[in-house]
């Protein structure tokens, strides 16, 4: 988990330091998202309190510009497939339902942003 943990670190360091605004926007995606990993890889049967409210501010921010949904999508593909982080699949669809929040933004291993609008 330490090793995971380490990875999403170094991703939100890249993005930050990478390209300006546009990087900032994955960076702060990744730490929001990172509250969420233990959860949605399998290795907490329950999201925490942090991830819950990480989803909510991560859909706030995905309602922020036209373009936020595939944004975020777009950071957490990157990621998953840089660092091929095995999300699960039935954890991912009961993350809405359990943190009671809508997700604005897909989440899965086999993403395609570029299908977003």
């Amino acid at each position: 988990m330490g090793l995971l943990f380490a990875y999403v670190m170094i991703f939100a360091l890249i993005c930050g330091s990478a390209m300006g605004q546009a990087s900032s926007f994955c960076a702060q995606a990744w730490n929001e998202f990172s509250n969420c990993m233990r959860f949605i890889t399998g290795l907490f049967s329950q999201p925490s309190t942090q991830c819950c409210d990480s989803v909510r501010r991560l859909n706030k921010m995905a309602k922020s510009s036209e373009n936020g949904p595939r944004d975020i999508c777009q950071c957490i593909e990157d990621m998953s497939r840089t660092y091929g982080i095995p999300f699960v699949a039935s954890i991912i669809q009961d993350l809405p339902i359990i943190c009671n929040a809508h997700l604005s933004f897909p989440i899965s291993n086999r993403m395609n942003c570029t299908m977003l609008s």
